[in-house]
């Protein structure tokens, strides 16, 4: 397991097949609308701000700005095999997964930030006001600094409160929802440590690589089943998007819709709410 795992995060992926009775939607809320194709960039995280996407390009070994055409504006390059990223007040925060570092991109610079709690190959990072949170993937657990207070939420495992090397995680209403990867569900957690819920056991997730939250819904990334799962906040599968995904790591949420990152053809598919 551990050696497939490794070849998740270097770019040399094993595909798997998925085969469920997924959840079917006679009246669907989210529609296809179009593919950005994306030159010589191999995506990995993603995020939206206005009309721009901030891309990790886990093969250049950059971070790239590009318009909502796939149009480049802005690269950052020298970022080691660049993860699951955050943007927020005009600053983009990656996590430099060889090196075990955050980095910042601040007014045209990058630089290290000063986590009290080093992780060993930051997976995912998420920023706002007074604390910053990282998916620690090989200590299997979320390191949460608020406010120079460091609370480790989870430990190596595969019951309740356990993560097992988690890729991804986004902060609301003070909970923080992880993408459990080869644990293959979602879990949420309260500053405290606890795991409030568990998401997804049942939907035979290959791979949980991505996670966006918004007011009413968790979008989850299956990577090796190349579609996305959208949940309510209670955590029941609402519908599945099964199409035009090509191995898809990382969604973000802008302007009533989905952005996704496709790993396995270098294209984000944009999805909308279906009128």
């Amino acid at each position: 397991m551990l050696k497939i795992l490794c070849l998740l995060f270097t770019g040399l992926f094993t595909f798997v097949s998925c085969k469920d009775s997924e959840k079917s939607e006679i009246n669907p809320e989210w529609k296809f609308v179009r593919t950005i194709k994306l030159n010589d960039i191999t995506p990995t995280g993603l995020q939206a701000e206005g009309n721009f996407l901030w891309i990790s390009d886990v093969k250049n070994n950059r971070v790239i700005k590009t318009n909502l055409n796939g149009e480049v504006v802005k690269e950052y390059s020298d970022i080691k095999r660049p993860m699951h990223l955050s943007v927020y007040n005009s600053k983009v925060f990656v996590p430099e997964y060889p090196s075990d570092k955050i980095i910042i991109i601040e007014n045209g610079y990058a630089e290290e930030y000063p986590l009290q709690e080093k992780p060993e190959a930051p997976a995912g990072v998420f920023v706002n006001d007074s604390l910053i949170a990282v998916a620690d993937f090989y200590n299997h657990r979320i390191v949460l600094q608020i406010n120079n207070e460091n609370i480790i939420l989870g430990k190596a495992g595969h019951n309740k409160g356990e993560l097992y090397y988690p890729t991804d995680l986004t902060i609301r209403n003070d909970k923080v929802y992880v993408a459990d990867a080869y644990n293959n569900r979602v879990q949420v957690f309260d500053y405290k440590g606890n795991s409030l819920k568990v998401i997804g056991e049942k939907d035979k997730i290959n791979v949980a690589t991505g996670i966006e939250v918004t007011a009413k819904n968790i979008f989850v990334t299956d990577f090796e089943g190349s579609r996305i799962l959208i949940y309510n906040l209670d955590g029941i599968l609402i519908e599945t998007l099964k199409d035009n995904f090509n191995h898809p790591t990382d969604v973000t949420y802008h302007n009533n819709a989905i952005f996704v990152s496709n790993y396995g053809d270098n294209t984000v598919s944009v999805i909308h709410l279906a009128d």
